[in-house]
């Protein structure tokens, strides 16, 4: 499977909301209450990528993937993780039927490999705990465990992955 790791373009937003609505519902259906019609917001996604750090994963031309890429504290207002300066990924989705296809896997690896090319340090997230599958990917990728806290928007567990 040839994928292209790119930069979001403007006229990839409806694409890129269209594939959020898609999550959202899936993961409402799954039983997890992660994301809603809320968050994250069409608003939010077209921002990311007006800003140029929406990130998108192309087969065939479709868009099977996205995510925020950014500065910690461009996205949580504050810093978090253990190590400052750090990059994060957040609203990180992939298309149902490419889950366990080792995209997501190809996403991240991605992403690390674009801010260790930016000179960065390393990459921190934040995942639900209820989220276990991706708490095991993250885990198997090389991210590291720094804590569990609460947070305005709810509790999160907090990785860390440095270069």
């Amino acid at each position: 499977m040839q994928l292209n790791y790119l930069v979001a373009r403007k006229a990839d937003t409806a694409e890129c909301q269209s594939l959020k609505n898609e999550v959202v519902e899936q993961l409402i259906n799954e039983g997890l209450k992660i994301w809603n019609d809320e968050y994250p917001s069409d608003s939010l996604i077209a921002e990311d990528i007006s800003s140029n750090t929406g990130r998108v994963i192309k087969y065939q031309n479709e868009i099977i993937a996205y995510a925020n890429l950014s500065f910690v504290k461009e996205e949580f207002g504050e810093e978090i993780f253990s190590k400052q300066n750090l990059y994060c990924f957040s609203r990180f989705m992939v298309k149902g039927k490419y889950r366990g296809k080792h995209v997501a896997t190809y996403f991240i690896q991605a992403m690390l490999k674009e801010i260790k090319y930016k000179g960065g340090l390393g990459c921190g997230i934040m995942v639900h705990p209820v989220n276990k599958r991706a708490i095991q990917m993250y885990e198997k990728i090389g991210f590291r465990f720094e804590k569990k806290a609460q947070y305005p928007y709810g509790e999160f567990i907090t990785y860390s992955y440095l270069f």
